[in-house]
């Protein structure tokens, strides 16, 4: 990854991540491991079915 990439890709993730922060539920903040937590929750319900979605249409059929 240049490091062009890495910045933008920071950037899209920091706009991501706000998203997320802004529907956790603020009993799941208080400490790292409920932040922990919330965080895998929404990578796995919400994150990575999408990056899965792209990088399927990305395959040749």
């Amino acid at each position: 990854m240049t490091p062009e990439e890495t910045q933008e890709l920071e950037k899209c993730l920091e706009k991501v991540s706000a998203i997320l922060l802004k529907n956790t539920p603020s009993e799941q903040l208080k400490d790292f491991g409920s932040i922990e937590l919330a965080v895998r929750d929404h990578v796995l319900k919400e994150v990575a079915p999408e990056m899965g979605k792209f990088f399927k249409q990305q395959q040749p059929n």
